[in-house]
Formats: structure tokens, sequence, C-alpha cells
């Protein structure tokens, strides 16, 4: 079987394919995007996995493991969207002063922002079937809502924290399947950005705000998509552009079997909405509308 890079840059479609090869028990790793930059690896062994988590803390790797039974769909939903709230490419292995196991909020207390020993775990990383969100495998380190600093690194070709040994990694890149993903329908993703990305934070600025918050999201995930193949081609990483409006998942990726796409998308998007509180889930409609105009 080849072995995948998912160049995956927010609301993409990770899950759908991360849930898809558990399903078909393959190993996965994935990054956060930005600061706290940590990866997570989920490993088969047997009939269960072994998940990994990979950080850097007093500049030193550190490293953190435990087990999940992923041997039906019901058993990686439950597993990967907790009733505590925490997804599964942010789940934590500590509990927060908050009181959940989130590790973006963890890390940014906990986890260096210099990235140096973190890539000590490159190798393991690398052998993993699936890789989410490899950019920063390469040092790209930013969020791809909207973060200019990102968009200017990878326009300048010059990530904000290579590795020493970036030369080898790109080199194990180019030997791999190497996806890039677009859309071109946004409105799916205009309520999901509404509703999981945004927060109390934006909107204690009033809707206007909110509106135009998330306007600027999705325009600066458009040019995250260009930016990201001309840093391949920069590279000389051969890639594929994969259409989330259009293209089928079992025409790009090699796997035995398949879990119906829409109902494990449907699924995730159930999950994000029932997680938006209820005085903000009432204006859901109005904002999508505000936000379509003005797209």
């Amino acid at each position: 079987m080849n072995k995948y890079t998912y160049w995956n840059y927010g609301k993409t479609g990770g899950w759908e394919l991360a849930c898809n090869f558990f399903h078909n028990h393959k190993s996965m790793a994935v990054h956060n995007h930005s600061h706290p930059v940590y990866a997570i690896l989920h490993i088969p062994i047997g009939e269960v996995y072994f998940k990994k988590w990979y950080y850097q803390q007093d500049r030193k790797l550190q490293t953190h493991m435990s087990y999940r039974d992923f041997r039906t769909y019901d058993k990686i939903k439950s597993s990967c969207f907790p009733p505590e709230g925490h997804e599964w490419c942010f789940e934590s292995p500590f509990k927060t002063d908050r009181g959940d196991y989130n590790l973006t909020y963890w890390g940014k207390k906990y986890i260096d922002k210099d990235v140096t020993s973190f890539y000590e775990c490159t190798p393991e990383v690398l052998e993993c079937d699936l890789i989410n969100v490899p950019q920063i495998l390469l040092g790209y380190n930013g969020n791809h809502f909207g973060d200019e600093k990102l968009l200017q690194q990878f326009g300048d070709k010059q990530p904000q924290h290579p590795p020493q040994n970036v030369n080898e990694i790109i080199e194990v890149l180019r030997s791999k399947v190497n996806i890039v993903p677009y859309k071109e329908n946004y409105e799916s993703m205009v309520k999901n950005i509404l509703a999981g990305s945004l927060g109390d934070r934006h909107w204690k600025q009033g809707q206007d705000f909110y509106v135009e918050e998330c306007v600027r999201r999705i325009k600066s995930h458009k040019k995250c998509f260009h930016s990201i193949c001309s840093m391949l081609e920069y590279n000389c990483i051969p890639y594929k552009v994969f259409n989330l409006d259009k293209d089928k998942y079992e025409d790009y990726f090699d796997l035995d079997r398949w879990l119906p796409i829409q109902d494990v998308a449907k699924d995730h998007d159930k999950t994000v909405l029932d997680s938006m509180p209820e005085y903000r889930h009432k204006f859901l409609p109005n904002l999508i509308d505000r936000v379509l105009c003005l797209m």
C-alpha cells in the first residue's frame, strides 16, 4: 500500500479521511498547525490502537502514551469525540486548569514556542501510512485561518522553524503520495467556521465582527491552497489536488473498505454544531446568509 500525506489546512476533510484509516487499521499522524506544535500518532497493535503524543518542553522532546479501541465505527466516533468535548486531534493526556483535556489550551503554557528537538520524532512520523498537516515537518508554523505570517512563510519559502535535516525530510516526502485538498463550494465550511472555529471572544465583539472574521478566514483559506501548492512545486515534491466537492476519496486513497463519507461528514458536522451555545446557534442561519453575501 502507498503511504500518503494530506496537506490539510483546516476544515478540509481531515476527519473523514482519518476515520477511514482507523477503520482499515492503518497508522496515522496528525500535527497541530501552529503553536503549540505537537504530533499525535495512532499506531495499530493487534486489535487496538497505540496513541502516542510528541511535544517539546524545556527544549527536550517529550512523549506520552495511551491506548484506544477503534474496532467499530461507534467506538472510533465515541473515542475521537468524547463527551468531555475535545476532538481527537486536540486531545490532551493532561487535564487543563479549566477542567478539560484540550492540548492546544494546555500547550500554550507548557509546550515550547521555539521548535527544535521536536523534530527528533520525525522518523517515526514519516513511517505512518497517513500524515495529516505535514507542513509542520518542514517548519511551516501558523494558523491557516488568517495568519498572514504563515502565508508570507509559504510565499518566501522561508519556514519559521526549519528542521536541520529538512532536505532528508523533503526526500522522503517526494516518495509519498501527496494530496492537497481544496473547496469550491464554501457554504458548508461557513457553517463549520461559524459554529466550530469562532468562539465567545469573537461573539463578544458583536455580530458584525463575527461575520467579518468568518469572511476573512475563508479568504485566507483560499490563499492557503495556492501557497501550499507553490511551496511543494518549489521543493519538487509531486502532488495531486483533491476537490472536496467533486472528487471521491476512494479514487485517491488505496484502502480496502470505506465508511460512507457523507454519513461520517454529517456525524462530524453534528458534533461541531452541537458544541455551539444555544444563544449563538439561533442566529446561525442569518449569520450564514450574511457571510455568503460578502463572499
